[in-house]
Order: structure tokens, then sequence, then C-alpha cells
């Protein structure tokens, strides 16, 4: 268990860490990639300058967050798995997130397959890092 629980806790966090420095430094420069619909969308759309400029900063604002968010991980790992306080803040904010793709999947329609893929993903990672943190924070050690 404490194997998964390290590739998937590493792995997730490694991603927002990527996906959100790289993609909000450079896709204004380089491109989106194929999954990222907002850029791909705000890059394709005939908008005005100043529209453009709130869109693009919207978008690395969301990323700056990612990025926060999985450093956050990375800095605090031990405190997530043996301190409650940062566990429930840590693994809420996953289930936030999961949640408000499920919402949006009823609210606003069905997405791309890349972004149900995510729900699933997210959600899979959530449990992984919640029955593996409960072993450690009443152990106290990892």
């Amino acid at each position: 268990m404490k194997i998964i629980n390290n590739i998937s806790f590493y792995a997730y966090c490694l991603f927002l860490v990527l996906i959100g420095g790289v993609l909000g430094l450079l896709v204004p420069k380089w491109g989106p990639l194929s999954f990222e619909v907002y850029a791909t969308t705000i890059f394709k759309t005939n908008i005005d300058h100043e529209s453009m400029a709130s869109a693009l900063n919207q978008y690395r604002f969301m990323k700056s967050v990612e990025f926060g968010f999985g450093l956050f991980g990375l800095l605090f790992r031990q405190e997530i798995y043996t301190q409650k306080k940062f566990n429930y803040f840590f693994l809420g904010i996953m289930l936030l997130g999961t949640l408000e793709r499920i919402l949006s999947y009823f609210v606003d329609g069905k997405p791309r397959p890349a972004y149900i893929f995510f729900i699933f993903l997210e959600l899979s990672i959530w449990l992984i890092i919640l029955l593996y943190s409960r072993v450690t924070l009443k152990n106290k050690r990892l």
C-alpha cells in the first residue's frame, strides 16, 4: 500500500507543479496542449486585446493555484501524513476539486473524455491517500 500511495501522491503533486508552472508560464507563448480546452478556445477566439489579456490573466491565475497546491503537497508531505490539520486540508482541497468537476458535469454538460478521466483519476488518488493516511495518522510515522 505504501508504494502505491507514494507513486500516487508524488505523481499527483508533480503533475500539478509541472502543469501549473509550465503551462501557466509558457502556454501563451507556445500554445496549449490538446486537452487544455480553455486555452485552446481562447487562442482561437477573435476577441479584443483587453478581453484576451483578461482571459490569459485568469488562466495564469488558475495555473498558479495548481502549481501552489502541488508544491504545498511536496513541501509538507510529512505533515500531511502525520498531522490531522494538514491531512484534512490537503484531502479537502483534493476532494473539492474533484467534486467541482462532477458538479460541472451535471450543471454544464459532458466535457471531453480527458476531463472525465481526470474525475476518476483524481478520485482514485484521493481515496488511496485517504486510506493510507488513516494508517499513518494512527501510527504518527511514515
